[in-house]
Formats: C-alpha cells, sequence, structure tokens
C-alpha cells in the first residue's frame, strides 16, 4: 500500500455511509434499477445472447446522492470523512496528474474537479455491490482500493489482451498455446462486462458480437499510462497487431475449414482499476470488424455451431505458432490471400484470391505453361501428404478449376457451366470454389510444415522420384 492516509480516508467515508444505503433505499416509493444491465442467456445452439435489460438489476444507490430538484436522500458531501477525503484527493499529487492537464498553461484546475472526486461515489457503489453478505467488509475493500491506487501511482499499465471467437466452440475450456498465449472459455461476468465494450462508431449488431463462448488470450501486455481525461492509446485499433490476431483465424481455417473472425478487441487489467461499471468486472477495449459477412445474416440464429475438438485445437495451435515465426514472403502473402477469400461476399473475387494464392506458393520464375505445372504440383502435393486424394482427379480437378477462374475473368458467359466439377464420372458434382478452397488450404498447410516446398523445384524432384 503506498498511501495509508488515503487508504484509511476512504475507508472511513464508505463504512460511514455504507450502513445508510438499504435503509434509504426501503423508505424510497421508486427505487430506480441500472439502465444498461447485461443480462446472460445461452442459446440452444450454446452461443451467448446478452441483452441490455435485466429485471434482476441492482438498484441504482447513486439516485440517494441527488436531490433532482429538492433535497437528497443522503447528501454524502455534509459528511465529514466526505470533505476530509475530498480536500486530500484534490490535492493528492500523484492521483491529480492521472487526470488533470499539466501541458496547458493558464487551464483552470477547477473544470476537472468533477471528474477527481467522481472516484468517492464510484469506490462507494462498487463495495455497495459486491458485498453480499451486508457485514463491514474491510478485505472486500481494500481489494477495490488497491485497484484504484495501482491505477495512481503505477506508470505503466499492465494488461491482457482478449480476442472473441465469433460463432465458434470449443471442446475444451482452457488450452495453452505458449507461455504467452491461449484459448479459454469466457467467464459469464465477464461475457456480461464485454457486452458493453463498443466504441462509438459502432454499427455491428449486438448478436453478432455476443456470439462467441471463447476468447485467443495474449498476456502481459504492458502501456504507459496516459491523462484518464484524454487517454485514447487503447481505443484505437492502430495500436495493436491486429495482423498477428487474423493469423490466428486463418490457422483455425486452414486446419479444420471453419470460418470465423473477431468483433472486440478486449484489455483484461492486472491488479489496476481507471472505471467500474456496475458490479462487472473491470474490462475495457474496442470493436472491430473483423468477420466474414455472412455473419451478419442472423448465423446466431443456427441450430448448430461447429465444436473444436481438442486435437483440432491442437493443430490450430501449431499451425498458428508457426504463422506467426514464418519469414516467408510467399506464405505471408498467400494467407492474406487466404483471408481475404473467405471474407469476399462473391464467388468471382473468391476465386481471384484462391488461384493467386495457390500460384504465389507454387509458381517459380520460369515462364513455361503455368496452368500446367500448377496442376502437377498441386497434384502432387496432396497425394503424399493426403492419401485420401488421387493424383490425376486433383490434377484434372485444377485445370477444370483454372478453366472458371478464366471464365469469370474474361465474362465469357460461361462460368455457369464451369462452376461444379466432378472428380470422376461416378463423383457427385463439387462446387469449383469449395474443391479450390480446400486445395489452397491443404497446400498452405503443408508448406508451413514443410517450408522446402516453397521452392517449385523440391516440388518437382517429389515428381520426379514418383
Amino acid at each position: 500500500m503506498k498511501d495509508e492516509t488515503l487508504y484509511t480516508l476512504f475507508r472511513d467515508f464508505v463504512f460511514d455511509i455504507y450502513p445508510l444505503l438499504d435503509p434509504a433505499l426501503e423508505k424510497k416509493w421508486i427505487k430506480n434499477r441500472y439502465d444498461k444491465y447485461p443480462s446472460l442467456k445461452y442459446r440452444d445452439n450454446g452461443m451467448p445472447y446478452l441483452s441490455n435489460y435485466s429485471h434482476n438489476a441492482p438498484y441504482n444507490i447513486t439516485d440517494l446522492f441527488r436531490g433532482w430538484g429538492g433535497k437528497a436522500d443522503i447528501e454524502i458531501k455534509e459528511f465529514q470523512s466526505y470533505k476530509e477525503l475530498e480536500a486530500y484527493l484534490l490535492n493528492h499529487k500523484e492521483y491529480r496528474e492521472t487526470i488533470y492537464p499539466t501541458n496547458k498553461e493558464g487551464l483552470d484546475r477547477k473544470r476537472f474537479d468533477w471528474m477527481a472526486i467522481q472516484v468517492i461515489e464510484d469506490i462507494l457503489e462498487r463495495y455497495y455491490l459486491l458485498n453480499k453478505s451486508k457485514q463491514q467488509d474491510e478485505t472486500l475493500f481494500q481489494s477495490i482500493y488497491m485497484e484504484f491506487e495501482h491505477y495512481t501511482y503505477t506508470e505503466n499499465l499492465e494488461f491482457d489482451i482478449a480476442i472473441p471467437i465469433l460463432f465458434l466452440q470449443f471442446e475444451e475450456s482452457e488450452h495453452v498455446i505458449n507461455d504467452g498465449m491461449l484459448i479459454r472459455r469466457i467467464g459469464d461476468d465477464y461475457q456480461r462486462a464485454r457486452f458493453n465494450v463498443r466504441s462509438t462508431s459502432s454499427l455491428m449488431r449486438d448478436s453478432v458480437i455476443a456470439g462467441a463462448t471463447h476468447e485467443l488470450v495474449f498476456k502481459n501486455w504492458h502501456i504507459k499510462k496516459e491523462k484518464k481525461y484524454a487517454d485514447t492509446s487503447l481505443s484505437n485499433e492502430k495500436a495493436f497487431p491486429i495482423a498477428q490476431f487474423e493469423l490466428f483465424f486463418n490457422a483455425i481455417k486452414i486446419a479444420t475449414n471453419y470460418n470465423s473472425g473477431f468483433a472486440q478487441i478486449l484489455i483484461y487489467p492486472k491488479g489496476w482499476a481507471d472505471f467500474y461499471s456496475m458490479d462487472l468486472p473491470p474490462l475495457s477495449g474496442l470493436t472491430v470488424r473483423k468477420y466474414p459477412n455472412v455473419f451478419d445474416d442472423h448465423s446466431w440464429n443456427d441450430s448448430s455451431v461447429p465444436v473444436i475438438t481438442s486435437a483440432e485445437t491442437q493443430r490450430i495451435a501449431s499451425i498458428y505458432e508457426n504463422l506467426l515465426t514464418s519469414d516467408k514472403n510467399k506464405i505471408q502473402f498467400a494467407n492474406k490471400r487466404l483471408r481475404s477469400s473467405y471474407l469476399r461476399d462473391n464467388e468471382e473475387d473468391t476465386i481471384l484470391d484462391i488461384i493467386i494464392a495457390l500460384e504465389t506458393l507454387l509458381s517459380d520464375n520460369d515462364k513455361g505453361e503455368l496452368t500446367h505445372k500448377l496442376a502437377m504440383r498441386t497434384a502432387k502435393l496432396l497425394s503424399v501428404y493426403n492419401k485420401k486424394h488421387n493424383v490425376m482427379h486433383v490434377f484434372q480437378a485444377i485445370k477444370k478449376i483454372y478453366s472458371y477462374r478464366s471464365a469469370v475473368v474474361h465474362g465469357t458467359g460461361k462460368a455457369d457451366s464451369k462452376r461444379e466439377i466432378k472428380l470422376h464420372n461416378e463423383a457427385d458434382p463439387i462446387p469449383a470454389i469449395s474443391l479450390a478452397n480446400d486445395y489452397l488450404r491443404e497446400v498452405l498447410g503443408i508448406m508451413i510444415e514443410h517450408p522446402e516446398y516453397l521452392n517449385a523445384e523440391e516440388v518437382d524432384r517429389l515428381l520426379l522420384e514418383g
């Protein structure tokens, strides 16, 4: 504890006022509950359903301190413990420096006094809402106070970053990727807390934002603390390694063929709080639109949502770590095209992304017949690493995929007739876009684990060796 005096002043004030709150509420004819108090249910498909309304919302005790034109139920500013705490806070050097501007000469500091003393009510409110025993609880009070004090004195804010994973479930509650990353189930209290984490310009549907049971967590980040009134450092997506986050969803695509994405970046404070929201755990962040557009089309109402098995999670983690450490330009470029392909709305753009990615991975500097070489190399690689593939079927399918791509590019009017492919005479037709997607996922997965094949000569060597 850095400041015993501040702690004592806060404790004395809270313990002065707390016993008065419930009796004052009992006397009120109309008791206002909190607005926008999130409630949580789970849909039949396992996805969270979050709402900003709950009939069980706690009573808003701060109404007791407002006169609304008359006398307040509790005039907290008349209490000596309040007066002493307020005076100490307004002249507290370290706390003042978290709020007041210091680089503007002649600015009236009193314009910011309201922000400085708001924390008095915030901590009282927090203590009231969390104190389920209704008895004086100094241990609880100290835990709340220490979050405030740590924020006041620290120079660097430590936190974890979490990315809710949209419209997928995981068999495991937690899967550790490495010392700095893990996948974990989002606790119910944090589900409720994250529902109010929004950017001001967010136009995303509530049900999309809510549609995550698990999150990808990056541990032990930190940032220099800025003034509370002007701190935008963690509300701008440019402050975060977005490309690093997106690679995780490519790893999911490569390993399972499931499409996913994210709509939030969450900040889990480590031992500090710069604000409280009712009885919810401290959580901040922003909303971002990094998911397939199809999710806006009522994906939350799908009858079922895929469940990723433990084995699949392990492979996703392995691919993701390889993607993060890969310095191969071909891998990086192909990954960008893969991501574009499953975020797009139309087949025409998607097939172009996939073909460009395959060409990036399998082409060489020779200007010879590209389609033939790409078909040969794809067929050989896939048949070696996945015995379910028939080398001739893949070879012929790649040729037909190229034919479909050419019809799309040149607008010949024949694209519809080439939209489906039969691997052999007895096979059911398969959408060309689906086959192309599967081939790209598999080729990319092979080359992530065997980067030697990024040299097309090594693939040709496989061909020659039979």
